[in-house]
């Protein structure tokens, strides 16, 4: 009966039903009737549980029933301590303690199936990853994560490898630690000071520097990224004093150009060469010398369109254009430097001694209507190459000579946008590119905006008008005061000022990255507009600052007009690089 207690009495009579006086080693009971009294009965029951954990009997275990004697089952087993030896042994110490008074609950019915999940145990765990896996775990993470302006998958295929290459360069685990320490302060809105951490920084310098020293990974490709990657760590952290952008850009150009094109032919290398065309070309024209890029050797590999659609062979076209303007920048600097003393200082030339230059200009303009995209004045003046240039021009007037063949790179440079502008032009008519909608922003001097189907004709759209701004502002030294073609010129510059200054609302949706091009596009574009559209510009520029929480650094219409300058061509020459490649790298 339930709560009756058990009896302690022998065997013989708790089998008779009798109360049994307990005394040992034999009760008074068995002693009258001649019985060999069998004792207390045992405390604790044994059992052979051998079957239960071989696995080939653990079905018959399991659809089996264990009666246990009834004095046992009002006894509990807890486990106290568990311990894990070495040698893979496992010591446990248990408690037997009583059920205590009250009902008995039933025992849950034993499910069919029994996990023959073995033991938990050190060396079956799953081992802890390693601070390389980890890291790339954590660049994996802030490839797609955040708002479409901090995806970095926007940079290209090259960065969606960098993962698989972490553990076997410094350089380049360092730089991807401080990008991913970057990227992560920027989603959580962090001031652009605390951005960078410091430490993390100059540790990523110190170790690139040092693996640029070494005869082989100086010239290896992990390197050669690790570089790259650090210039997105400061165009995350947006303009400002003391920014390295351009540094690490020229470092990486520099690097390349030490390599050779031969080291850029697996799909790897060649996308990072495609990623940083851009950066190296402004640096170039920073620094006012010609882009390697554009070189006989090199431009077969940097502007490879085999395998590429349409759109990216006309950006690919873009690029390759743009890299002219850098030579252009250098012929026109080592021409004002070899003949200083017939320059004027504003590369105009003087019409005195320049008359048999001028005259072709001059009559082609006066006959020809000069539309915004069209420059057919240009068609008129004689090639270098013909007979009078070569014979009388070259040796008669050297000064002429040479400014002749620059102002045909020029016209050449010109002619090539002219084409790529029809199909550029013609994406936008269509509507296949862009999309054309009123303007959002309040009291907005610019009525309409354009909103483009991805960021990367965005940021096309914006570079292939900056170097059409800057083609014609090269090609306005040449011509004379107040000469028509001039005005068509100015023309065509404010009207490509104007497209520019649509891609705002595209821009700041997409902040920061798909801001990056208004530091080159806006700025270019400045000179052209109307006071209003250029107080705009500059208000707009410093939001994306607030944006950035950069307060150490302002623009200001001096700030865009030095750089508009400098863009151009004009201003001192700079120098832009971080590599210092040892005698044994190269």
């Amino acid at each position: 009966m339930v709560g009756v207690p058990k009896s302690t009495g022998c065997f013989i009579c708790r089998k008779r039903k009798i109360k049994c006086d307990e005394t040992w080693p034999a009760c008074l009971n068995c002693q009258k009737n001649g019985k060999s009294c069998p004792g207390p009965p045992a405390r604790h029951t044994f059992r052979d549980l051998g079957a239960r954990l071989n696995t080939s009997g653990a079905a018959s275990i399991a659809t089996g029933v264990v009666i246990a004697p009834l004095d046992q089952q009002d006894r509990h087993l807890t486990q106290l301590t568990e311990k894990f030896a070495e040698n893979g042994s496992v010591v446990h110490k248990f408690r037997i303690s009583h059920r205590g008074p009250g009902p008995r609950k039933k025992a849950p019915r034993r499910s069919s199936s029994v996990s023959l999940s073995p033991p938990k145990s050190p060396f079956l765990r799953q081992p802890s990853p390693s601070r390389h896996q980890q890291l790339a775990r954590a660049l994996i993470a802030a490839i797609t994560t955040g708002t479409t302006g901090h995806r970095m998958s926007v940079f290209g295929p090259f960065i969606r490898e960098v993962p698989a290459r972490l553990g076997h360069n410094a350089a380049l685990d360092a730089a991807v630690t401080v990008l991913v320490n970057v990227h992560t302060l920027l989603i959580r809105k962090k001031a652009a000071a605390e951005i960078v951490s410091p430490e993390l920084y100059i540790r990523a310098i110190k170790t690139l520097q040092t693996c640029l020293e070494d005869p082989q990974q100086g010239m290896s490709a992990n390197t050669l990224c690790a570089s790259v990657l650090l210039g997105l760590v400061e165009a995350f952290a947006g303009p400002r004093v003391g920014n390295r952008y351009l540094t690490h850009v020229g470092g990486a150009g520099r690097l390349m150009e030490l390599q050779g094109p031969g080291h850029y032919l697996d799909p790897f290398t060649k996308e990072i060469l495609r990623f940083n065309r851009g950066g190296i070309i402004i640096t170039c024209m920073y620094e006012r010398k010609s882009c390697f890029l554009a070189s006989p050797e090199w431009r077969n590999i940097a502007f490879d369109k085999t395998g590429l659609g349409f759109d990216d062979c006309l950006h690919t076209d873009l690029m390759q254009y743009f890299a002219e303007l850098p030579g252009i920048f250098n012929d026109l600097k080592e021409l004002d430097n070899q003949y200083a003393f017939r320059s004027t200082g504003t590369m105009n030339f003087d019409l005195d001694s320049s008359e048999d230059i001028y005259k072709p200009l001059s009559n082609a303009s006066q006959s020809l209507q000069f539309p915004a995209d069209h420059l057919e004045f240009l068609d008129d003046v004689q090639p270098i190459d013909s007979p009078y240039s070569t014979n009388v021009v070259a040796t008669a007037f050297p000064y002429t000579s040479a400014r002749l063949a620059i102002l045909y790179k020029i016209q050449s440079l010109k002619d090539n946008l002219r084409s790529l502008g029809d199909h550029m032009d013609r994406k936008l008519a269509n509507g296949t590119a862009v999309l054309e909608l009123p303007s959002i922003e309040e009291n907005s001097p610019i009525s309409t905006a354009y909103h483009f189907n991805n960021w990367r004709d965005m940021t096309a759209y914006n570079c292939f008008w900056s170097v059409q701004i800057l083609t014609s502002k090269v090609l306005m030294r040449f011509l004379p005061p107040y000469d028509p073609a001039t005005y068509a010129l100015q023309s065509e510059c404010r009207s490509i000022a104007l497209e520019i200054c649509k891609t705002w609302e595209d821009a700041w949706a997409s902040r920061p990255i798909g801001a990056f091009h208004t530091g080159l596009s806006f700025v270019v574009a400045y000179e052209y507009c109307t006071p209003d559209v250029q107080q705009w510009i500059v208000r707009g520029l410093n939001s994306l600052l607030d944006y950035q929480m950069v307060d150490a650094f302002r623009w200001s219409d001096d700030v865009v007009a030095n750089m508009a300058s400098a863009l151009a061509g004009g201003g001192p020459d700079r120098e832009f690089t971080n590599v210092r490649v040892s005698e044994h790298a190269r």
